[in-house]
């Protein structure tokens, strides 16, 4: 029946002059044509979903085998390390690595300490320095202003002239002009004598 309409279809095709019934013909057989081929696109869509739920399933194995390989590493890891701690010889329990650790923790606080203590005499020491810089610059500030208020307060006249000898200049620390030719006196006076003493 099919293949009697494809010739029918073939030798009159649509829209020809033969008639209003004819023309209905072939239009019913080109929509059951359409209307198969929607099927199998259809068909295919499903098809290709299907295709698509099975790569996100296998998608969502794959994942799981990972994290369940790389819990099975761990596993293995820490395995071989407790066999490595166990045939160790030098390995003497958890209570010694605590004695260990908190050993360690306590050299590390006490280098803290003492870099602290360091530095806070550094500190002090520098602030001592700085302390006794300025206390000097202080005196020699007040040394130049006491010279500086002396120099204003002594009289005009008086600078770059000596005092005249007084009285007590005289005394008895005064060197005497007339003890050279006084009696007792070892030094001979002057004269005009031709006779030379004996050498």
């Amino acid at each position: 029946m099919d293949a009697e309409n494809e010739s029918v279809y073939e030798e009159e095709p649509c829209g020809s002059q033969l008639g209003d019934e004819h023309n209905e013909e072939c239009l019913d057989v080109e929509l059951e044509e359409l209307r198969r081929v929607r099927r199998a696109l259809l068909k295919m869509n499903q098809g290709m979903e299907n295709v698509q739920r099975q790569i996100k399933y296998f998608n969502s194995n794959v994942s799981q085998t990972t994290q369940l390989l790389d819990i099975w590493v761990r596993v293995l890891s820490q395995t071989m390390h407790n066999q490595a701690y166990l045939q160790n010889p030098a390995w003497h329990g958890g209570q010694m690595d605590t004695a260990q650790l908190e050993g360690l923790v306590q050299r590390d606080a006490q280098r803290e300490e003492e870099a602290e203590r360091k530095r806070r005499a550094k500190e002090a020491e520098r602030e001592k320095e700085r302390e006794e810089a300025e206390a000097r610059r202080e005196r020699e500030r007040r040394r130049a202003e006491q010279e500086a208020e002396a120099v204003q307060a002594r009289p005009r006249g008086v600078v770059g002239r000596r005092p005249p000898p007084g009285p007590a200049a005289r005394g008895r620390g005064a060197p005497n002009r007339r003890g050279t030719r006084g009696r007792g006196s070892l030094i001979p006076p002057a004269t005009n004598s031709r006779i030379r003493p004996p050498r």
